[in-house]
């Protein structure tokens, strides 16, 4: 209630007050907000409403007169909340909700369960006055008059990140959508136990992509798991693409829910083992399957895919011929047996490559790094690469076969390599485009 002062204050008219436009009328000063135990009210804008409020009943004024400058906001809030609908005609709208005003006073039970929120000053009651929210200028600035104010704000500042193309983090589903989803998952484990009739890949499909959407993983994992076992021979290509898609930006941790929401067979312990399934493991030995299975459909499908395939494994082929010719050469240098660094490893093959009549590119050099790790003739300590002393070479190994044979055996040289270095730096440069092009994204 106001606090009772000596002096006697002109008595206004609420209606009047409450329909008055911006600029017409002088904005309540500090001190006399402070002496009515108010919060200072925000100079009114140009947006405010000309529609003007049907006069109060008595009851009514009474109520409004005792309420603090904050409540009369949260109140003009919850009747726009009441009154708002789509109509060409904004002004009829707004003398609409300008009607529900009473409504909300009048109503005894949401008044007295609300009485502390409505004393609770928020996020939109700050930003507004009475006239501005009667207006609907808040909706007209991008918040949703449908939800709370703090929702609202919440809301706003995720689509303005999204817009500006900042990371948003899952998406929060309906509550409505939230629970079909549910369902539909429950279905679907009810399914893979033979309980009921298995779902379709559509309905998969849509069940992993909302999953995905709310950062869900373990559901939509689950989701992608169900459709790989009702196609024994594999994915067909019209799956493979929009799963591999909807599940990619699972791989940010930021897009990925800390706790789920939705629990069911998929989050749950499985019979024989004491820890429940790690989602995240589950996601990336999911992607790999994708892209192996997508690298097939692109091979099967012939073309430029198939040609590029083709080209990389011929690379693959004669990397390795020059790993096997290498690595006594490597042994055998110093500088390689004190290396203890990828990069000091590199800059030795490329030194050894080089006393022996093969000049290798970075790119190609760090191929080699890496084939000669796949074979084992590197060896992976911690942080340490060494070069290994226990590995014999395929072709060390055949040219012994045959000396025993008594044939004879034609051992290659790393420069009779050279014609191919055209055409190793052109494949080792497009896998490194490939890989930061992973990284970016």
């Amino acid at each position: 209630p106001p606090v009772k002062t000596s002096a006697k204050k002109p008595k206004t008219d609420v209606a009047s007050s409450l329909a008055t436009p911006a600029g017409s009328g002088p904005a309540p000063d500090a001190a006399s907000a402070s002496a009515n135990g108010e919060s200072a009210a925000p100079a009114p804008t140009a947006h405010a409403t000309a529609a003007a409020l049907p006069m109060l009943s008595p009851e009514a004024k009474k109520i409004y007169d005792s309420l603090p400058e904050v409540a009369k906001r949260n109140i003009a809030l919850e009747a726009v909340r009441l009154g708002n609908y789509w109509s060409e005609n904004r002004d009829e709208v707004l003398a609409y909700i300008a009607t529900m005003v009473e409504d909300v006073l009048l109503n005894a039970k949401f008044m007295k369960k609300q009485a502390s929120a409505l004393r609770t000053e928020n996020g939109l009651t700050k930003l507004y006055t009475v006239p501005e929210i009667l207006a609907k200028k808040h909706e007209d600035d991008g918040y949703d008059v449908f939800i709370t104010a703090e929702e609202a704000i919440l809301a706003k500042e995720k689509a303005d990140k999204k817009a500006a193309g900042q990371d948003t983090g899952p998406e929060d589903l309906d509550p409505i959508i939230y629970g079909e989803l549910h369902e539909g998952l429950l279905e679907a484990a009810h399914a893979a136990e033979g309980n009921c009739d298995p779902l379709g890949s559509e309905e998969l499909l849509q069940l992993l992509q909302y999953s995905a959407r709310a950062g869900e993983v373990a559901a939509a994992v689950f989701c992608a798991e169900q459709m790989e076992a009702s196609h024994a021979e594999g994915l067909p290509a019209e799956l493979v693409g929009p799963i591999f898609e909807a599940l990619k930006p699972l791989l940010r941790p930021s897009s990925c829910r800390s706790e789920p929401r939705l629990v069911g067979p998929w989050s749950e312990t499985k019979p024989g083992t004491i820890a429940p399934p790690n989602p995240r493991r589950g996601l990336g030995l999911l992607l790999t399957r994708l892209a192996q299975r997508r690298k097939e459909l692109e091979l099967a499908a012939g073309g430029e895919a198939a040609e590029q395939a083709s080209r990389m494994t011929a690379a693959e082929e004669t990397l390795a011929r020059i790993c096997r010719c290498l690595f006594p050469l490597l042994k055998a240098d110093e500088e390689a047996a004190a290396a203890r660094r990828r990069s000091a490893m590199m800059q030795a093959i490329s030194k050894v490559c080089k006393a022996n009549g093969l000049e290798v590119s970075t790119p190609v050099a760090w191929e080699l790094l890496r084939v000669l790790e796949q074979i084992g003739a590197l060896q992976v300590q911690g942080r340490d690469i060494l070069v290994a002393e226990d590995f014999t070479p395929e072709e060390q190994e055949e040219q012994e076969d045959q000396a025993k044979k008594g044939e004879a055996h034609q051992s290659s040289k790393l420069s009779d390599f050279a014609a191919s270095l055209a055409e190793l730096h052109t494949v080792a440069k497009q896998r490194l485009e490939r890989r930061k092009k992973r990284q970016l994204s």
